[in-house]
């Protein structure tokens, strides 16, 4: 009797194991940018991320890294072991601190100047909270204009 428990209770869990190793990575978008202190250095930034979870069951994170680069060149890289549970098929948001240096903030004013649009791509790992540690690689990325002196309203940022 014991032994049939033992196994049955081991199939339960080999069962939940393989379903947690089926989920997609959640899907991580940058929403809000700002600027927290700035030295001749360093710059430390806020990045508000929204994270969707396009699976079936709740995905109970703590922690996560990033790099973001913008114009194709690295602008921010950050940490946070801050923990978020993303309802299923929901989203929810997460604030982290991002720093970069001053080398990589006078490239993207030069860039700026120059292009007038940005591109950006976000990177990193989620850590997913469970009985195995598990990482969900993730990544985006898009595009606006910001708005000029030709530019009609409602067309750029």
């Amino acid at each position: 009797m014991i032994l049939r428990l033992a196994t049955a209770a081991l199939g339960l869990l080999l069962v939940s194991a393989c379903s947690n190793s089926a989920a997609v990575a959640p899907q991580v978008q940058v929403v809000d940018l700002q600027l927290l202190e700035s030295t001749v250095f360093e710059q430390r930034f806020r990045i508000d991320l929204r994270i969707g979870n396009p699976n079936d069951f709740e995905l109970p994170l703590d922690g996560l890294t990033f790099d973001l680069e913008v114009n194709g060149e690295d602008f921010a890289r950050g940490f946070t072991n801050e923990g978020v549970t993303i309802p299923r098929l929901g989203e929810g948001r997460l604030s982290v601190v991002a720093s970069t240096t001053l080398v990589e903030l006078v490239q993207q004013m030069r860039l700026l100047a120059e292009r007038g649009d940005i591109t950006y791509r976000l990177h990193g790992t989620a850590y997913l909270k469970s009985f195995t540690r598990r990482q969900a690689p993730y990544e985006s990325e898009g595009s606006f204009r910001l708005l000029g002196n030709g530019d009609p309203p409602g067309r750029a940022i």
